[in-house]
């Protein structure tokens, strides 16, 4: 199940809780609408009512209105007409207004009134629309209606507003998440589709889903720069290998005719040194196009079928054992532990072959009298093999670029070598998706390889 994060990044998770936000709010808007022009015309009504009342009581002598007030109580089943009459020193005369409302003008106008005492409800928080009127006699007439109807209708129309609204925001979210829920498998399949381009399969495509939409669109887009990086991509390898090819040859040819010449001549010392470096250099570029060969046969990542589990510990001991013999002849100690003995789902021919060659550049680079430690382990990050030397080191600067074709640091010129052995390590390192560090140590160089495949953008 998707996250929530994810579905978040989705367009049609936000247009949808866009649109649904929008919705709710003309919901609230249109409500509250209603509730306005309802509540308006209730307390006109009321206040109509209580007008006419006022205009009708005020031409009646006392025993008249006395007997009206009376009168109008009787009539009043639902008991939500307030009156009440008070002499001049504010005493109740008669109605169910039992006190007489203080800081009410007295003019008939009218008003809001809370906390009114009015008979047979006790102290109540009813609230009322009334007016005040001295009448001729000097006598307080009020009269006034209650609007509890009017607060219900409010209550119900806020239920209503925090209901539709609560009801509404949900059903966006639902239907965000379910439309977004095409986006995101769409995406899963163009990341996994790319984690696969990133490990250098470039014949890989993303997938479209034939809707014509952005999605499509970037899809299309993407599909057809693959194809260009991949036509470009072919040339140059085809020129690469044709050239690495077409080099080899005449250079083995060149090397056994300058041979052959070197066993012809005669026993000068100058010449047979002459022929013994014009050998060795023709050495040198076959090792290179050897290595470049190398190369490309391991980027082109056709080795991963052969992908099994092995035993890290078997590797490194055959390392070790291949490498013990030309350390003695170095004068430099090979050393080999191991604290873990995992495995690892990878090709044994291609692990060993890096490892030889991490081996072959620690012992290179080590004095006479020095030590190389091989170790096996494992922690958080994996599996994993040291290897270290106590040479001269790699600055914190050319740790990136030793890995590039042909780069051979301040330390290393002097070294014989082509400058491709950390290229070939790093082309393996790719294809198992492995993690080659290189760091300092005391005495030398420490390189570190995590043999647990990383995951993409690591």
């Amino acid at each position: 199940m998707a996250r929530l994060s994810e579905h978040w990044r989705t367009s049609a998770f936000r247009l949808s809780l866009l649109y649904g936000g929008v919705f709710v709010i003309a919901v609230l808007v249109l409500l509250g609408l209603i509730y306005w022009r309802t509540a308006g015309l209730m307390i006109r009504q009321t206040d109509d009512v209580i007008e006419r009342e006022l205009r009708a009581f005020q031409l009646l002598d006392s025993t008249e209105l006395q007997e009206r007030i009376r009168h109008e109580m009787d009539r009043d089943v639902r008991n939500i007409n307030v009156y009440g009459l008070f002499d001049r020193a504010g005493r109740h005369v008669v109605g169910n207004l039992i006190s007489l409302p203080r800081g009410l003008p007295e003019d008939g106008s009218l008003q809001h009134l809370r906390d009114a005492h009015v008979e047979g409800a006790g102290p109540s928080s009813q609230e009322l629309r009334a007016a005040v009127l001295q009448l001729q006699s000097g006598e307080l007439l009020v009269v006034g209606r209650d609007v509890a109807p009017l607060i219900e209708i409010r209550a119900i129309i806020l239920r209503a507003l925090g209901l539709v609204g609560s009801l509404t925001l949900l059903a966006g979210i639902v239907a965000a998440l379910l439309l977004s829920l095409s986006p995101l498998r769409r995406i899963r399949d163009i990341k996994a589709a790319s984690e696969r381009v990133v490990r250098g399969d470039v014949q890989v495509r993303l997938p479209i889903a034939g809707r014509r939409d952005e999605l499509d669109m970037l899809a299309g887009i993407v599909n057809r720069m693959l194809d260009e990086i991949e036509r470009l991509l072919g040339e140059v390898k085809s020129v690469c290998d044709s050239i690495a090819h077409d080099l080899r040859t005449p250079l083995t040819r060149l090397r056994a005719k300058v041979y052959r010449l070197q066993q012809e001549l005669v026993d000068t010392p100058r010449h047979h040194e002459s022929a013994e470096q014009a050998v060795s250099e023709i050495d040198g570029l076959l090792a290179r196009f050897q290595a470049l060969l190398r190369i490309s046969e391991i980027e082109d990542r056709q080795r991963r079928e052969g992908f099994a589990d092995i035993s890290l510990d078997a590797i490194v001991a055959q390392t070790v054992e291949l490498y013990e013999p030309m350390a003695e002849e170095h004068g430099v100690r090979l050393t080999y532990a191991a604290s873990a003995h995992p495995r690892v789902h990878a090709d044994g021919e291609l692990l060993f072959e890096a490892l030889n060659n991490l081996v072959d550049n620690a012992i290179k680079f080590s004095p006479p009298g020095g030590v190389v430690q091989i170790s096996l382990g494992a922690d958080a990050r994996g599996p994993h093999i040291d290897v270290v030397d106590s040479g001269p080191g790699i600055p914190l600067q050319e740790r990136e670029v030793v890995m590039q074709r042909f780069y051979r640091g301040e330390s290393a010129r002097a070294a014989s070598g082509s400058g491709l052995g950390l290229s070939i390590v790093a082309a393996i390192v790719r294809l198992h998706r492995f993690e080659l560090e290189l760091s300092g140590t005391a005495s030398g160089t420490r390189a570190t390889l995590y043999c647990s495949p990383r995951a993409l953008g690591r």
